[in-house]
Protein backbone atom coordinates (compact mmCIF):
# COMPACT_ATOMS: atom_id res chain seq x y z
CA UNK A 1 0.00 0.00 0.00
CA UNK A 2 1.31 3.78 -1.08
CA UNK A 3 1.91 6.30 1.18
CA UNK A 4 -1.12 7.94 -1.19
CA UNK A 5 -3.23 5.72 -0.44
CA UNK A 6 -5.88 5.98 2.06
CA UNK A 7 -5.83 3.79 5.09
CA UNK A 8 -9.32 1.93 6.03
CA UNK A 9 -8.78 -0.35 8.97
CA UNK A 10 -11.76 -1.84 10.74
CA UNK A 11 -11.61 -2.72 14.11
CA UNK A 12 -12.16 -6.45 15.65
CA UNK A 13 -15.84 -7.53 15.16
CA UNK A 14 -15.13 -10.17 17.94
CA UNK A 15 -13.38 -9.71 21.03
CA UNK A 16 -12.63 -12.33 23.83
CA UNK A 17 -13.27 -11.77 27.48
CA UNK A 18 -10.62 -10.42 28.45
CA UNK A 19 -9.13 -9.14 32.51
CA UNK A 20 -8.79 -5.53 32.21
CA UNK A 21 -5.29 -6.14 33.03
CA UNK A 22 -4.57 -8.48 30.03
CA UNK A 23 -6.57 -5.86 28.13
CA UNK A 24 -4.56 -3.57 28.74
CA UNK A 25 -1.18 -4.81 28.24
CA UNK A 26 -2.22 -5.58 24.53
CA UNK A 27 -3.57 -2.13 23.92
CA UNK A 28 0.14 -1.13 24.87
CA UNK A 29 1.49 -3.21 23.02
CA UNK A 30 -0.20 -3.38 19.90
CA UNK A 31 0.02 0.79 20.43
CA UNK A 32 3.53 0.82 20.91
CA UNK A 33 4.45 -1.67 17.72
CA UNK A 34 2.21 0.55 16.06
CA UNK A 35 -0.60 -1.88 14.98
CA UNK A 36 -2.90 0.09 13.20
CA UNK A 37 -6.08 -2.51 13.93
CA UNK A 38 -5.11 -1.62 18.06
CA UNK A 39 -5.55 2.26 16.82
CA UNK A 40 -8.89 1.29 15.08
CA UNK A 41 -10.15 -0.88 17.46
CA UNK A 42 -9.68 2.26 20.21
CA UNK A 43 -11.34 4.56 17.88
CA UNK A 44 -14.65 2.07 17.25
CA UNK A 45 -15.22 1.70 20.86
CA UNK A 46 -18.93 3.10 21.78
CA UNK A 47 -17.43 5.20 24.28
CA UNK A 48 -14.27 6.38 22.70
CA UNK A 49 -13.77 8.91 24.44
CA UNK A 50 -14.34 7.21 27.81
CA UNK A 51 -11.92 4.14 26.73
CA UNK A 52 -9.78 6.82 25.84
CA UNK A 53 -9.43 8.62 28.98
CA UNK A 54 -9.20 5.69 31.16
CA UNK A 55 -6.30 4.28 29.08
CA UNK A 56 -4.45 8.05 29.27
CA UNK A 57 -5.35 8.34 33.08
CA UNK A 58 -4.10 4.78 34.58
CA UNK A 59 -1.10 5.39 32.49
CA UNK A 60 -0.41 9.13 34.17
CA UNK A 61 -1.09 7.05 37.52
CA UNK A 62 0.64 4.38 37.17
CA UNK A 63 3.82 6.21 35.85
CA UNK A 64 3.20 8.83 39.18
CA UNK A 65 3.21 5.51 41.44
CA UNK A 66 6.78 4.53 39.70
CA UNK A 67 8.62 7.46 40.36
CA UNK A 68 7.09 7.41 44.39
CA UNK A 69 8.30 4.09 44.46
CA UNK A 70 12.01 4.76 43.32
CA UNK A 71 11.92 8.23 44.65
CA UNK A 72 11.26 5.90 48.09
CA UNK A 73 13.75 3.38 47.30
CA UNK A 74 16.51 6.14 46.82
CA UNK A 75 15.59 7.44 50.45
CA UNK A 76 15.87 3.84 51.95
CA UNK A 77 19.28 3.02 50.06
CA UNK A 78 21.10 6.34 50.41
CA UNK A 79 22.44 7.84 53.50
CA UNK A 80 20.73 10.50 55.15
CA UNK A 81 20.87 14.01 54.14
CA UNK A 82 22.44 14.98 57.92
CA UNK A 83 25.28 12.40 57.48
CA UNK A 84 25.76 14.03 54.26
CA UNK A 85 26.05 17.38 55.06
CA UNK A 86 28.25 16.46 58.23
CA UNK A 87 30.49 14.90 55.72
CA UNK A 88 30.83 17.81 53.58
CA UNK A 89 31.59 19.89 56.59
CA UNK A 90 34.21 18.19 58.05
CA UNK A 91 35.78 18.57 54.88
CA UNK A 92 35.88 21.87 54.30
CA UNK A 93 36.91 22.51 58.04
CA UNK A 94 40.40 20.61 57.52
CA UNK A 95 40.84 22.86 54.70
CA UNK A 96 43.86 25.42 54.98
CA UNK A 97 41.38 28.21 55.26
CA UNK A 98 39.59 27.00 57.96
CA UNK A 99 42.27 28.02 60.55
CA UNK A 100 42.67 31.47 59.73
CA UNK A 101 38.81 32.02 60.38
CA UNK A 102 38.28 34.45 63.29
CA UNK A 103 35.58 33.35 66.20
CA UNK A 104 33.05 35.36 64.70
CA UNK A 105 34.08 34.61 61.59
CA UNK A 106 33.61 30.97 61.91
CA UNK A 107 30.29 31.58 63.30
CA UNK A 108 29.44 33.27 60.17
CA UNK A 109 30.40 30.75 57.86
CA UNK A 110 28.64 28.24 59.79
CA UNK A 111 25.60 29.93 59.65
CA UNK A 112 26.11 30.67 56.15
CA UNK A 113 26.90 26.95 55.34
CA UNK A 114 23.59 25.82 57.48
CA UNK A 115 21.32 28.60 55.37
CA UNK A 116 23.15 27.21 52.17
CA UNK A 117 22.35 23.77 52.73
CA UNK A 118 18.96 23.66 53.75
CA UNK A 119 18.23 25.92 50.37
CA UNK A 120 20.57 23.75 48.34
CA UNK A 121 21.36 20.63 49.79
CA UNK A 122 18.68 18.28 48.09
CA UNK A 123 20.16 19.31 44.95
CA UNK A 124 23.27 17.17 45.56
CA UNK A 125 21.30 14.09 46.52
CA UNK A 126 18.18 11.70 44.07
CA UNK A 127 15.69 11.73 46.63
CA UNK A 128 13.26 14.21 48.21
CA UNK A 129 14.59 15.34 51.44
CA UNK A 130 11.72 16.82 52.98
CA UNK A 131 8.04 17.14 53.81
CA UNK A 132 7.39 19.13 50.46
CA UNK A 133 9.44 16.94 48.09
CA UNK A 134 7.31 13.77 49.78
CA UNK A 135 3.65 15.76 48.88
CA UNK A 136 5.29 16.88 45.51
CA UNK A 137 5.61 13.52 44.93
CA UNK A 138 2.21 12.17 46.24
CA UNK A 139 0.86 15.28 44.49
CA UNK A 140 1.97 13.70 41.31
CA UNK A 141 -0.75 10.91 41.32
CA UNK A 142 -3.18 13.45 40.03
CA UNK A 143 -0.89 16.49 38.70
CA UNK A 144 0.92 13.56 36.49
CA UNK A 145 -2.33 12.08 34.86
CA UNK A 146 -4.17 15.36 34.49
CA UNK A 147 -1.46 17.21 32.79
CA UNK A 148 -1.57 13.81 30.39
CA UNK A 149 -5.54 14.68 29.81
CA UNK A 150 -5.21 18.62 29.29
CA UNK A 151 -2.50 18.24 26.99
CA UNK A 152 -4.56 15.21 25.27
CA UNK A 153 -7.49 17.23 25.15
CA UNK A 154 -5.73 20.44 23.68
CA UNK A 155 -3.56 18.35 21.30
CA UNK A 156 -6.84 16.60 19.69
CA UNK A 157 -8.61 19.63 19.44
CA UNK A 158 -5.69 21.16 17.41
CA UNK A 159 -5.57 18.23 15.17
CA UNK A 160 -9.61 18.19 14.84
CA UNK A 161 -9.22 21.60 13.82
CA UNK A 162 -7.29 20.94 10.69
CA UNK A 163 -7.96 17.15 10.01
CA UNK A 164 -12.18 17.20 9.95
CA UNK A 165 -12.30 18.49 6.50
CA UNK A 166 -10.50 15.01 5.49
CA UNK A 167 -13.14 12.56 6.73
CA UNK A 168 -16.29 14.82 8.08
CA UNK A 169 -17.59 11.76 9.41
CA UNK A 170 -15.07 11.51 12.14
CA UNK A 171 -15.78 12.44 15.49
CA UNK A 172 -13.45 14.45 17.74
CA UNK A 173 -14.27 11.05 20.41
CA UNK A 174 -13.40 9.37 17.22
CA UNK A 175 -9.50 10.78 17.33
CA UNK A 176 -9.46 11.22 20.74
CA UNK A 177 -9.64 7.44 21.17
CA UNK A 178 -6.65 6.26 19.33
CA UNK A 179 -4.23 9.39 20.19
CA UNK A 180 -4.55 8.24 24.02
CA UNK A 181 -2.85 5.08 22.82
CA UNK A 182 -0.32 7.58 21.07
CA UNK A 183 0.58 8.03 24.91
CA UNK A 184 1.82 4.49 25.17
CA UNK A 185 5.93 5.37 25.21
CA UNK A 186 5.15 7.38 27.91
CA UNK A 187 4.81 4.44 30.41
CA UNK A 188 8.34 4.25 29.63
CA UNK A 189 8.78 6.17 32.14
CA UNK A 190 8.57 3.55 34.65
CA UNK A 191 11.75 2.35 34.33
CA UNK A 192 13.03 4.62 36.32
CA UNK A 193 12.75 1.90 39.22
CA UNK A 194 15.20 0.16 37.78
CA UNK A 195 18.81 2.65 38.51
CA UNK A 196 20.66 1.11 35.40
CA UNK A 197 17.50 0.83 33.06
CA UNK A 198 16.05 4.24 31.13
CA UNK A 199 14.76 5.41 27.98
CA UNK A 200 15.75 8.94 27.06
CA UNK A 201 13.14 11.61 26.68
CA UNK A 202 13.73 12.21 22.90
CA UNK A 203 13.44 8.42 22.16
CA UNK A 204 9.92 8.45 24.23
CA UNK A 205 9.19 11.95 22.21
CA UNK A 206 9.91 10.77 18.98
CA UNK A 207 8.42 7.65 19.23
CA UNK A 208 5.08 9.07 20.84
CA UNK A 209 5.02 11.35 17.58
CA UNK A 210 5.31 7.96 15.40
CA UNK A 211 2.30 6.79 17.22
CA UNK A 212 0.28 10.38 16.85
CA UNK A 213 0.89 9.70 13.45
CA UNK A 214 -0.56 6.22 13.22
CA UNK A 215 -3.72 7.41 15.49
CA UNK A 216 -4.35 10.33 13.24
CA UNK A 217 -3.95 8.42 9.99
CA UNK A 218 -6.36 5.52 11.22
CA UNK A 219 -8.91 8.30 13.01
CA UNK A 220 -9.69 10.49 9.52
CA UNK A 221 -8.53 7.29 7.22
CA UNK A 222 -6.35 9.04 5.41
CA UNK A 223 -3.10 9.08 4.00
CA UNK A 224 0.51 9.31 6.00
CA UNK A 225 1.56 12.28 4.60
CA UNK A 226 -1.81 14.03 5.67
CA UNK A 227 -1.37 12.25 9.44
CA UNK A 228 2.30 13.77 9.76
CA UNK A 229 1.33 17.24 8.90
CA UNK A 230 -1.84 16.96 11.18
CA UNK A 231 0.21 15.63 14.08
CA UNK A 232 3.21 18.29 13.61
CA UNK A 233 0.71 21.31 13.49
CA UNK A 234 0.08 21.61 17.47
CA UNK A 235 3.84 20.92 17.69
CA UNK A 236 4.59 24.05 15.00
CA UNK A 237 2.04 26.48 16.73
CA UNK A 238 3.37 26.02 19.84
CA UNK A 239 6.57 26.87 19.00
CA UNK A 240 5.56 29.53 17.13
CA UNK A 241 3.75 30.96 20.15
CA UNK A 242 7.02 30.82 22.40
CA UNK A 243 8.76 32.70 19.71
CA UNK A 244 6.10 35.05 19.37
CA UNK A 245 6.00 35.58 23.41
CA UNK A 246 10.34 35.35 23.78
CA UNK A 247 10.09 38.85 21.03
CA UNK A 248 6.98 40.36 22.43
CA UNK A 249 9.09 39.42 26.22
CA UNK A 250 12.44 41.24 24.95
CA UNK A 251 11.11 43.64 22.71
CA UNK A 252 8.93 44.87 26.04
CA UNK A 253 11.97 44.84 28.31
CA UNK A 254 14.38 46.57 25.81
CA UNK A 255 12.06 49.18 25.56
CA UNK A 256 11.97 49.83 29.19
CA UNK A 257 15.67 49.36 29.40
CA UNK A 258 15.59 52.56 26.41
CA UNK A 259 12.91 54.11 29.04
CA UNK A 260 15.27 54.23 32.16
CA UNK A 261 18.40 54.72 29.97
CA UNK A 262 16.63 58.07 28.69
CA UNK A 263 15.65 59.33 32.35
Amino acid sequence: MSEESVTQVRAPTTASVRGPVRHFVELWLGAMFLKTETYAYERDQKNAFGSGLLYIALIGVVVALAHILSAGLRYATSPSLDAIKNTVLVHLQAMPFYETLSPSALEQFERGFQQSWEQFGSFFVGYPTNTASFVTLMLGVLTVPLGLIIGWLIYGALIHLIARGWNPQTSFSELLAPLALATSPYFLNVLTLFPAVGVSGITIALWTFICNVIAVRVAYQTTTRRAVWGALFPIVLLILLILFFSVCIIGLSSIAIMQRSDR
